[in-house]
């Protein structure tokens, strides 16, 4: 019992530290980002992206747009904590609550933090660029599960791992060729999402249930 609590609370550390690490990350990033100046690391990446060779790409990510909107993934997280309720699972709190705050606390930074976007022929100006949003939604929300869903024993490591990453960086990728965003805000949005993802799992998911406490009569 003992190593098993050792072990519980070394992991909790772990995800603490990477809650840091991530919050960090993001934040210094934001501050060496200019308002209307993308990086060169910005340019050469837009500059990739719209080859026409990537075209088929273009086309096959458009479907994530939708699902990149709180009106996409906050019902998928919704859909995900029933299945995994009803399965006896646990942490299902956890997963919505990413969900949820992906769209709120991305939403908060723009208030107070402004990036121009790409700028297109014939598309309105916009300031809103970082983090992207998009990414920092289904990054939340695929942390989240993936913990739980290891946690829980509905998937190995390894699925768990491919889930997280190839959920975030399909929808990275797909902001960037769509040209609505630099590569740099798809960054914060990794690092914003894993935050809140991590956040969620270790304040929600870890929850233990408790087992009963026994009472003993005297003289027994």
């Amino acid at each position: 019992m003992l190593r098993r609590e050792s072990s519980s609370t070394a992991d909790i550390k772990m995800l603490g530290a990477g809650v840091v690490a991530c919050a960090v990350g993001f934040a210094f990033l934001g501050s060496r980002l200019e308002f209307d100046e993308p990086t060169a690391f910005d340019r050469r990446v837009r500059r990739l992206a719209r080859r026409p060779l990537l075209d088929p790409a273009r086309v096959a990510l458009k479907p994530l747009f939708p699902i990149g909107l709180p009106g996409g993934y906050i019902p998928i997280a919704y859909a995900t904590a029933r299945w995994i309720h009803r399965r006896h699972g646990r942490g299902s709190r956890a997963i919505v609550t990413a969900a949820w705050l992906g769209w709120i606390v991305h939403r908060g930074v723009k208030l107070g933090y402004f990036r121009e976007r790409p700028r297109k022929p014939g598309v309105r100006r916009r300031i809103d660029s970082y983090p992207s949003g998009h990414t920092t939604g289904a990054t939340a929300l695929a942390v989240a599960t993936a913990l739980v869903l290891r946690r829980d024993n509905l998937i190995s490591t390894k699925a768990a791992a491919a889930l997280a990453a190839s959920a975030s960086t399909a929808m990275g990728a797909y902001r960037v060729l769509a040209d609505d965003h630099w590569a740099t805000d798809v960054v914060g949005g990794w690092l914003l999402g894993s935050a809140i993802g991590l956040t969620c799992y270790t304040a929600l998911g870890e929850r233990r249930h408790r087992a009963p406490r026994v009472i003993r009569s005297k003289g027994l």
